[in-house]
């Protein structure tokens, strides 16, 4: 059924008018979302950065003292090993028969029937 005319209205009928709406907050936003994501992943990655620097930055004197306690016990085991070297020199001298009649004499000062103990007298004196 064709719709009623009205007195004074043309014969065409009426468009329905286009009520522009205001954009909701989500459709507004929407052209800036890349624009925020950007920056919140760099405003995350530059804070993750800073705290990586100050990281190394502790890490960097810790790493330069324990380079230094290195080198201590380095050396400390370099002077054991040449005590121990030593000791294990003078404990097979110790304990080797061929020096036994060496050893005793050194450590006890009895000399072989053989030697004679030469004394030193200075003249000037009375």
């Amino acid at each position: 059924m064709p719709a009623p005319l009205r007195l004074g209205a043309s014969s065409t009928p009426r468009t329905a008018r286009r009520v522009r709406r205001r954009p909701t907050l989500e459709r507004r936003l929407a052209k800036y979302t890349p624009l925020i994501e950007v920056s919140a992943r760099l405003a995350v990655n530059g804070l993750l950065s800073i705290a990586a620097l100050g990281a190394l930055g502790q890490l960097v004197p810790y790493i330069h003292t324990q380079a230094q306690r290195l080198e201590q016990v380095s050396q400390a085991v370099k002077a054991a090993e040449a005590a121990n070297s030593q000791l294990k020199t003078e404990f097979g001298r110790n304990f080797d028969p061929a020096q036994a009649g060496r050893l005793m004499q050194e450590y006890s000062g009895y000399k072989t029937a053989q030697e004679r103990q030469v004394v030193w007298i200075d003249p000037s004196r009375p």
